[in-house]
């Protein structure tokens, strides 16, 4: 007599869910050789005393123009004063005034973005207006005439400068927010009763706060080309305090014979525009990916879902199936993830949609 014995087959162990690596190894080599240059100037700036230990309003007549040296590495000005301690007291400044003002401008641009978007059609109609004309006139025009009619100062600009850049953040949040509040899942939280605040803070703010992200990163760099072009026409700090375009202002005499005085702050101003416009359109880029990757992935989550609840036995019956009976070429569809736990090729997710087809 012949004994059989039976053999026990388990499902495929499930492999665990890929991690999504950190938000810094998202962002291409680019992204992050601006962001690694960024923080360069960010923290030489800060910490300017502790680097170089130089009061940077001393004035020295006998040492006035000198070049380089190891007493002062990029030289001094008209007044004998060090051009590195003055590049970096000036650095400070200015991006702490573009800081504040695409903060302001975030703000403004928030508050009528979230009015327009929700409120009544007549307050809609009147915030794009506004917009509108905003818009139409040139922006360092509208601060150049602001700053004249407020008074030369730093804050004056500061105001100026947030007054004309807050409608792109408006129209940006406009959008963000009316898509936002037309997905089921608003619909969803608002038939369970969730209060306006509560969906704002917790539904309508994750949703756009990756856009607004990368528009006040690309914004940064704008703004200090404003800040710079206008502290240059004498509209910004008053002397003898630094900043970039100040600094330009006053070495435009003295090019020819001290071309580094005014080389310094304009390729400090060039670099800090470039590794902010080029960390800007890394994170679009990787916005866009995630936003691809996150939809595609919903789908074809949804098609496995209903191709393994419904099947068809031997006598055309439909019959339910649950996903712990068998191993199904969709059951194992499951353990397959999209390359770096994101999006899959062309070709793999047309193999994808071969295999889930009935």
């Amino acid at each position: 007599m012949t004994h059989v014995s039976a053999t026990t087959f388990s499902a495929a162990p499930r492999r665990p869910a890929e991690q999504p690596p950190p938000p810094i190894r998202r962002l291409s080599l680019t992204g992050r050789v601006a962001l690694a240059g960024l923080l360069t100037i960010v923290l030489a700036t800060l910490l300017g005393p502790l680097l170089w230990p130089q009061d940077p309003l001393a004035q020295n007549i006998v040492a006035r123009l000198a070049g380089p040296s190891l007493a002062h590495p990029l030289g001094t000005d008209q007044f004998g004063r060090d051009v590195l301690a003055r590049l970096l007291l000036g650095g400070r400044w200015s991006l702490l005034g573009a800081g504040i003002v695409c903060l302001g401008t975030t703000m403004i641009g928030f508050t009528l973005g979230v009015l327009a978007a929700a409120g009544p059609r007549w307050l809609d109609r009147t915030i794009s207006t506004i917009t509108t004309t905003f818009q139409a006139v040139p922006g360092v025009l509208l601060a150049l005439a602001l700053t004249a009619l407020l008074g030369a100062s730093f804050v004056n600009l500061l105001v100026a400068l947030i007054l004309t850049n807050w409608t792109w953040y408006a129209r940006m949040y406009r959008a963000q927010v009316a898509q936002a509040l037309a997905a089921p899942y608003i619909e969803g939280a608002r038939a369970v009763g969730v209060g306006p605040w509560r969906m704002l803070a917790r539904h309508i703010g994750p949703h756009i706060l990756g856009p607004a992200l990368v528009v006040a990163t690309i914004n940064v760099g704008a703004v200090i080309l404003n800040l710079s072009a206008l502290s240059f026409i004498g509209l910004g700090l008053p002397p003898p305090t630094p900043e970039w375009g100040t600094m330009i202002s006053e070495a435009r005499t003295y090019f020819q014979r001290a071309p580094l005085l005014m080389l310094a702050p304009g390729l400090a101003i060039a670099s800090t525009v470039l590794c902010v416009n080029l960390l800007g359109n890394a994170c679009a880029i990787e916005s866009m990916s995630s936003a691809r990757g996150i939809k595609h992935l919903v789908v074809v989550v949804a098609s496995r879902r209903n191709c393994e609840a419904t099947t068809t036995d031997h006598s055309g019956l439909p019959t339910v199936k649950t996903p712990k009976t068998g191993a199904s070429s969709h059951q194992q569809l499951r353990h397959q993830q999209p390359p770096n736990g994101y999006y899959a090729s062309r070709g793999q997710r047309r193999q994808q949609r071969t295999a889930l087809a009935p």
